[in-house]
């Protein structure tokens, strides 16, 4: 057996085994974070345990085995293993602690761990630091690997960006199919916010690589601005504001850059103008939608029909101003007609729930209400039967059916915030409702402002915050506070924030890479993604931070300059 185990060893010890193994795990989480958490997971375990066996002493471990006998070598096997894995993963941490920036970066987790000091739950704080974990294994993991060079690093991007590709492709089948409830849901086991981060860092990514190296070959960069222009109109189809946003204050920022760093006075100019331009032009085209969907269309209140054209008393509220497409919702309504013909039509009843989690009478009234008619037996009789699967689903405009259009989000906003003013119920409105997570978080956060709530009290805090606020959010949708910073104000006080900013800019600092491309390209998504979601409070999200910030901070040999 010893003699085996040792031409085992030699082989290992004299080939690119690891580096191979290394390549291998890191592609696999490339390729698992638009798909599968389980992959994700497996790439980190795989790259784990290759790290540790890298730094194995094979020829200590083999030398001491030759030199026992047979009975001796099998007795003391798995100790001696045991034993240097642990000696090769200390010998790992003393290079980690040589790598001062990567340390700070990881120390997040540290202020997690730190957190548990004010905790009372610690069976959320176990799950939470489970899900937080790459926060130190990756930085440990890649930081103390061998870089990347330029064309291999480039070529991670490729493999990325096309495994991009293949997740919007399918996303794209789905939709063209009609295979959701909810266009936001599409993409089911990954986050929609976290696909359209995703989706922006390889538009930007792939524009780079088509215009600013030689490493591919003409066609191939043809091929990464045709991909880009794909993932560019997904955006628009799949509705993806979060992501549009980004991308548009992306824009706005390199043309600024161009400007500031242009020595040509009339390439200026015409940037300047260029910036000016497509300012303007979003400003109008959300002010067109805006006085669109407030446009009402007048209604002598004084003159309304009493009864319907079955001879059953409509209800009209003259008070409500709430409105579809400039239509009042609170008149010509029938209440007994359309749930008697509503549950004839479909198979969801009239006072229960659509797909979508909400009221199925709310959405049928402002459904017609969207289309002008009144609210009532002859109206429901109208809808074709794709509008009635449109309504089940919990579309609660005509103008929505379509997938090529931001106006529906910008209308869906609106609508909630008209309710929101009415009746203070945030439900249903994905906006009003981070308004309301927000105004909890501010409210623990007056109470905690010095040491927070803990790493595992933080549901523990909402719930009672909640209850303190009489909110009328839905029971399932009080969740935390969808702003990763005030998150962090929540669960570690402002010294936690001050330290978890810090623990993000002073290794970007540290390291010299304050101009380069992909690593500040990245810091603005994650950033901008921080405003409005709590980014690493998911496994694929928390991946998604911690793997791309050690791959451009850690894993390469040199930096991209967008101006040199």
């Amino acid at each position: 057996m010893p003699a085996f185990l040792h031409n085992t060893g030699q082989l290992l010890l004299g080939s690119r085994f690891f580096r191979t193994w290394y390549i291998f795990s890191l592609s696999l989480i490339i390729v698992s974070l638009p798909f599968s958490k389980v992959g994700i997971s497996i790439g980190q375990m795989m790259i784990a345990g290759g790290w540790v066996m890298e730094r194995f002493p094979y020829r200590r471990f083999f030398d001491y085995l030759n030199s026992k006998s047979g009975f001796l070598a099998f007795l003391t096997f798995i100790p001696l293993a045991i034993f240097l894995m642990l000696v090769a993963i200390l010998q790992g941490f003393r290079q980690f602690f040589s790598q001062k920036a990567a340390m700070i970066f990881s120390s997040i987790f540290i202020l997690h761990l730190a957190g548990l000091i004010f905790t009372t739950d610690f069976d959320y704080a176990g799950k939470d630091l489970r899900t937080k974990l790459p926060l130190l294994l990756l930085p440990l993991l890649i930081a103390t690997s061998e870089p990347f060079d330029r064309k291999g690093f480039y070529y991670l991007l490729v493999l990325f960006a096309a495994t991009v590709l293949c997740r919007t492709l399918y996303n794209g089948f789905l939709i063209l199919h009609d295979q959701f409830i909810d266009i936001r849901e599409v993409s089911r086991n990954v986050s929609h916010i976290i696909l359209s981060l995703l989706i922006v860092l390889s538009i930007c990514s792939l524009i780079y690589l088509s215009f600013r190296n030689s490493c591919f070959p003409l066609w191939l960069r043809w091929i990464f601005r045709l991909t880009a222009g794909w993932f560019l109109f997904y955006l628009f189809y799949s509705q993806s504001f979060t992501g549009i946003s980004i991308l548009v204050i992306l824009f706005l920022l390199f043309l600024l850059l161009q400007i500031i760093h242009t020595r040509n006075n009339w390439l200026r100019a015409g940037l300047i103008l260029a910036v000016l331009a497509a300012s303007t032009t979003l400003v109008l085209s959300l002010r067109s939608v805006v006085l669109d969907y407030y446009r009402v269309n007048p209604v002598d209140f004084k003159r309304l029909d009493k009864v319907s054209s079955r001879g059953n008393p409509y209800l009209n509220d003259s008070l409500s101003r709430l409105t579809e497409n400039g239509n009042y919702l609170w008149i010509y309504v029938q209440m007994e007609e359309m749930r008697e013909v509503w549950n004839k039509r479909s198979t969801i009843p009239f006072d229960s729930l659509s797909k979508k989690k909400e009221v199925c009478a709310f959405t049928v009234i402002r459904f017609l209400s969207s289309k002008g008619w009144r609210k009532d037996g002859d109206a429901v009789e109208r809808l074709t039967e794709a509008e009635i699967g449109a309504i089940e689903k919990g579309v609660p405009n005509y103008l929505f059916i379509g997938n090529l259009s931001l106006r529906a989000r910008i209308y869906e906003f609106l609508s909630g915030f008209d309710t929101y003013r009415e009746t203070g119920n945030p439900t249903g409105s994905t906006v009003m409702q981070r308004v309301e997570f927000w105004k909890a978080s501010l409210g623990i956060i007056r109470e905690h402002w010095l040491t927070g709530v803990g790493t595992g009290d933080m549901n523990i805090a909402f719930d009672r915050e909640y209850e303190r606020m009489q909110t009328k959010l839905a029971p399932d949708q009080r969740w935390r506070s969808h702003n990763q910073f005030l998150s962090i104000l929540v669960g570690f006080g402002i010294p936690g924030l001050a330290w978890f900013l810090f623990a993000i800019f002073y290794p970007w600092y540290l390291r010299g890479y304050r101009y380069d491309f992909f690593m500040n390209l990245f810091l603005l998504i994650a950033l901008l993604s921080m405003l409005t979601e709590d980014t690493i409070e998911s496994q694929t999200g928390v991946t998604f931070f911690a793997f791309f910030y050690t791959l451009f901070l850690f894993a390469r040999s040199r930096e991209d300059r967008l101006f040199k």
